[in-house]
């Protein structure tokens, strides 16, 4: 008698118990006991499970919609226990995608191509539209002067960097140290060596003017400058020279009347920004500087007189005050320069 034991290895090529050999494709019959017949069961169906009938069972004993497992036989289907879902419920909702408007030669942009949508035309800020902030690049378009935006904007870029500042803006009070000292020692009784003790003071108080002025450019352009890096003027001497035609300017003006040497002064304002920033040389810094003020002389004027104003309350705090209004100054008059001539202003 050929008994086939319950252990034997079940394969996909052995005899059933009844010694036939099972066809391809065809499933064996599993034995009691045997724990496959408790299992799932792939290997008839590569990528697909057959759940067991008994446990998890829709009531009634209907069996659900049955699919097939990827690369197998279509006709093979597999028993699953979610209910399929229907077509309608598996497609996407429908995009809209968003409205675009024609370029101006007539073409839609296609936004899948990486292609920029615009509005239409004539949806844009015009070229009057009023501009808020500070201005990031220089565009080379002169832009409208603030003068509270101006004050402002020194304010903070001094309180951002005030160590450096202080310490050039120092400078002043030694300058007039030295004066006071060598005037109290030496005595000076003749005009000449009066004249000579006032133009050595004027002098240095010029060239610390054109370091403030580096400072302040580099604060526009965006670098926070260090104490060294307010003397990179560049050429010394024209800075020199533009201030000394500046200052004859007014002088003469003064002496004519008050208000033409006011006027002459403010016309001077940006003489050095000219000369220290673009290297021009004294006469043609000066006629810059008076053109540029000419664009708009209301608001330049407020800006200069806005500036007395903060000097003459720095000079109240026994002097002290000036190591803040003179940067706060500088760097404000600086922002008129970059502004009115569309360079660049660096944000806060």
């Amino acid at each position: 008698m050929n008994d086939t034991p319950s252990s034997a290895p079940d394969s996909p090529g052995a005899p059933d118990t009844a010694g036939r050999q099972p066809t391809p494709g065809e499933s064996r019959p599993a034995a009691a006991g045997d724990t496959a017949a408790d299992s799932p069961r792939t290997a008839d169906f590569p990528g697909g499970v057959v759940h067991d009938a008994g446990r998890g069972s829709p009531p009634g004993g209907e069996k659900p919609v049955t699919t097939a497992g990827p690369g197998t036989d279509p006709a093979a289907r597999t028993v699953t226990d979610e209910p399929a879902q229907s077509a309608a419920t598996q497609q996407p909702a429908p995009q809209h995608p968003a409205p675009q408007h024609p370029a101006p030669d007539g073409t839609v942009p296609d936004p899948a191509a990486g292609e920029p949508v615009y509005g239409p035309p004539g949806t844009g800020p015009g070229a009057e539209s009023p501009v808020y902030g500070y201005q990031a690049l220089g565009t080379g378009i002169p832009g409208r002067l603030d003068v509270g935006h101006a004050l402002s904007y020194g304010f903070e870029k001094f309180r951002l960097n005030p160590g450096p500042w202080i310490a050039a803006t120092s400078l002043g009070f030694i300058i007039y140290l030295l004066f006071y000292l060598v005037a109290r020692i030496t005595e000076p009784r003749s005009m000449t060596s009066l004249l000579v003790l006032f133009a050595v003071v004027i002098a240095g108080l010029w060239i610390l003017q054109a370091a403030l002025v580096r400072g302040a450019l580099y604060e526009t352009d965006g670098y926070r400058p260090g104490f060294g890096s307010y003397f990179y003027i560049g050429n010394l001497g024209n800075a020199f020279m533009t201030a000394l035609l500046a200052f004859l300017a007014t002088t003469l003006a003064s002496a004519l009347c008050l208000i033409p040497g006011m006027l002459v002064g403010i016309g001077c304002m940006f003489s050095l920004h000219f000369a220290v920033d673009q290297g021009q040389t004294p006469v043609e810094a000066i006629k810059s500087s008076f053109l540029l003020t000419l664009r708009d002389p209301w608001r330049v004027f407020l800006l200069a007189l806005t500036v007395v104003v903060v000097t003459c309350l720095g000079l109240l705090a026994c002097g002290f005050g000036l190591l803040v209004a003179g940067p706060v100054a500088a760097i404000a008059v600086t922002y008129a320069y970059r502004t009115l001539t569309g360079g660049p202003v660096s944000p806060v």
